[in-house]
C-alpha cells in the first residue's frame, strides 16, 4: 500500500504530532514539577500527613473519617489550612472539625491555572469562591500561600492556606439552630409534606418502589432557604416579634365557623406573617433603593426601616436580620386596597333591567382603571321598575374600609351630554352575629344602616362633566373576612360581600332631561382605614 502525499509529507505530520504531545506533556510537567516540591507520588492524605505544618489538619481529617476518603482513587482538591491557621480551634468538637474539613475539600482538580473567579462546590455543599487577585490567589477570601499552591499528588491537588475558611450556615441551618427563633422554625417545619413521587415510583405504568418527595410552602414559594445557590436577605422575627405580629395580624382574619373558624384564622395569620420576610439578593444598610419587593410580591417604601435595630448575620446564601419586632405596615403587606373592575364578570356580577357592555376608554383622555369601563343601558321605561347592578367583592378582611364607586361621565361618548346620574347604594355583608345582611341601606352620611329600618338608601348624584370617585360607605368595619380559596369558575356563591348600585333617576321628562338613566361605572374601590 502506498502512502499518499497531501502537501505535507506524512513523516512531517507524525513529527508534528509527537512535538505537540511532547509540548503538552512538558507544559503539564512544568506546571506540576516546578519546583520539584510541588509534585508528589503520595495520595492526598499521605501527602498532608507528611507535611509537618499540616499536622493539625491531618489529625482533623482522621477524626472525621476523611483520611480514608482522601486515600481513595477518586480525585479531590484540598485547600489545607496550616497549623498556625488552626490555632485556637477546638479539635475535640467533632461537629466543628467536620464543618472545617468538609469546607476545605472539593471533588475534582482545581489548579490555579485558568482561575479568575470560580465558585467551588465543597463536600459540605457550600459554594466558596476561588479567586485570582493580581499574581496571588484566595479561597473564600483567605490567602493561598504562593509557594504552596498547585501541589500535585496521585489523586488530586493541595493548596495550602494561612487562614482557614469558617463554615457559614445557610439561612435554614441558622433558623434551625439559632436561639430565640423557635416560633418561625416550628412553623416552617410544620409546612413540610411528604408525598409519593409518581414519576419515580412508576416505570412505564408499573409500580417499582415508593419514592417520596418533600414539599414545603416556604421553600417552594417564598425562598429556598436551604439551597446554597440561591441568595436571599431574610428578616427573622424572634419569638417575641412572632407573638406580637401574630396577635396583630390575626384580627384581620376573623373567620366564620362555616369557613373554618379559628383553625383557618390561625393558618391565614401565620401565612401572612411569613409572606414578606424574604428578599432576593444581599441587602446591606442603608438600602439605597426607594422600595424593596419581597418574594411574596409586596413592595415596601423606605425599606431600611424594616431592618432598623436588627442583628445582621452573614450566611452562606445571604444575610439574616434577626429582629424583636416586625415593622411591616399592614397597608403595604396584607391590608391592601381592593379594586373590582366593573366591566369584569369574574366574581359573578348581576344586573336587572340594564343591558351591560364593556367599553374601552382609548382616546378619551380620561384616566380609566384598566382601560375599560362598564356601560349599563336602561332596558325599560316602567316607572316602578328597578334598575341595578350588583357587584360581588372578594378578599375583604375583618377590618375597616372606605368604600367608593367610580363613575364615568356621559361626556366620554357624547361631549355635549353633561347630565349626571342619581344613584342609591346597598351593601351585602355578614354581620357580627354571623348572619347574612342583604342590601343594607346607606344613608346620606355614608353610614351603613340596619335593614330593619323601612326606607330606601339615600340618593347620591354624580358629576356629569368628570370622573366621580363617590364615597359610598365611610369607616365601615367588616366583622368577618371574606376570602376566596377556590379556582373554580363559579365563585360567586362563596362571596358574602357585595355592593348594589341602583339607578335613582325616574322616567318623567323632567327627570330624563336633567339626569341620565344609563350608568357608566369604572370600578368599585375599598380603601383600608388604619
Amino acid at each position: 500500500m502506498r502512502l499518499k502525499y497531501y502537501g505535507i509529507p506524512i513523516i512531517s505530520i507524525l513529527t508534528l504530532i509527537v512535538f505537540m504531545v511532547s509540548c503538552t506533556a512538558d507544559e503539564w510537567d512544568k506546571h506540576y514539577n516546578s519546583p520539584a516540591a510541588n509534585k508528589s507520588e503520595l495520595n492526598l492524605y499521605e501527602y498532608i500527613e507528611s507535611r509537618q505544618e499540616l499536622s493539625t489538619f491531618a489529625k482533623m481529617l482522621k477524626k472525621v473519617g476523611y483520611d480514608s476518603i482522601l486515600n481513595s482513587s477518586q480525585t479531590f482538591t484540598v485547600w489545607a489550612p496550616n497549623d498556625s491557621a488552626l490555632l485556637g480551634v477546638d479539635t475535640t468538637d467533632l461537629t466543628l472539625v467536620k464543618n472545617i474539613v468538609t469546607n476545605h475539600i472539593a471533588r475534582f482538580s482545581f489548579p490555579t491555572s485558568g482561575i479568575s473567579n470560580k465558585m467551588i462546590l465543597m463536600m459540605d455543599n457550600k459554594l466558596i469562591p476561588f479567586t485570582k487577585n493580581g499574581s496571588s490567589y484566595t479561597f473564600g477570601e483567605k490567602p493561598i500561600i504562593k509557594v504552596e499552591s498547585d501541589i500535585a499528588t496521585s489523586n488530586g491537588i493541595v493548596h495550602m492556606l494561612s487562614e482557614y475558611v469558617p463554615y457559614k450556615q445557610n439561612l435554614w441551618e441558622f433558623i434551625k439552630e439559632a436561639n430565640g427563633v423557635d416560633s418561625l422554625k416550628n412553623y416552617i417545619n410544620s409546612l413540610t409534606i411528604l408525598m409519593l413521587d409518581n414519576s419515580k415510583s412508576y416505570h412505564n405504568g408499573v409500580f417499582v418502589d415508593s419514592v417520596m418527595m418533600s414539599t414545603n410552602y416556604v421553600f417552594d414559594n417564598l425562598a429556598a432557604l436551604n439551597k446554597e445557590d440561591s441568595i436571599y436577605t431574610a428578616i427573622l422575627p424572634d419569638n417575641s416579634a412572632w407573638t406580637e405580629a401574630y396577635n396583630r395580624i390575626k384580627l384581620y382574619y376573623n373567620t366564620l365557623n362555616a369557613d373554618g373558624g379559628v383553625f383557618v384564622q390561625r393558618l391565614l395569620t401565620k401565612q401572612t406573617l411569613v409572606q414578606d420576610l424574604f428578599f432576593r439578593g444581599k441587602k446591606t444598610l442603608p438600602i439605597v433603593e426607594d422600595s424593596l419587593k419581597s418574594t411574596g410580591g409586596n413592595s415596601f417604601a423606605d425599606p431600611s426601616r424594616l431592618f432598623a435595630n436588627s442583628q445582621l448575620n452573614e450566611m452562606s446564601n445571604g444575610y439574616s436580620y434577626v429582629t424583636d419586632i416586625l415593622k411591616y405596615p399592614a397597608t403595604e403587606s396584607w391590608f391592601k386596597t381592593i379594586k373590582v373592575e366593573a366591566e369584569s364578570t369574574q366574581f359573578g356580577r348581576s344586573v336587572l333591567n340594564f343591558a351591560p357592555s364593556a367599553v374601552a376608554s382609548i382616546g378619551s383622555g380620561l384616566d380609566i382603571s384598566n382601560g375599560n369601563y362598564l356601560t349599563l343601558r336602561s332596558t325599560t321605561q316602567a316607572a316602578s321598575a328597578m334598575l341595578y347592578a350588583n357587584f360581588p367583592i372578594p378578599y375583604t378582611l375583618s377590618a375597616k374600609y372606605n368604600i367608593y364607586c367610580v363613575f364615568v361621565p356621559t361626556t366620554i361618548v357624547s361631549p355635549t351630554d353633561v347630565r349626571p346620574n342619581k344613584v342609591r347604594f346597598y351593601l351585602t355583608y355578614m354581620n357580627s352575629a354571623g348572619n347574612q345582611v342583604n342590601y343594607a341601606n346607606i344613608d346620606e352620611n355614608n353610614n351603613v344602616l340596619s335593614t330593619a329600618i323601612p326606607k330606601r338608601s339615600a340618593i347620591f348624584t354624580t358629576d356629569g362633566t368628570q370622573i366621580t370617585k363617590m364615597l359610598v360607605a365611610k369607616d365601615f368595619v367588616f366583622p368577618y373576612c371574606n376570602l376566596i380559596y377556590s379556582n373554580n369558575l363559579d365563585i360567586s356563591s362563596s362571596l358574602t360581600v357585595a355592593l348594589k348600585v341602583e339607578n335613582a333617576t325616574g322616567v318623567t321628562g323632567a327627570e330624563t332631561a336633567n339626569f341620565n338613566r344609563d350608568l357608566r361605572i369604572d370600578c368599585i374601590i375599598l380603601e383600608p382605614v388604619q
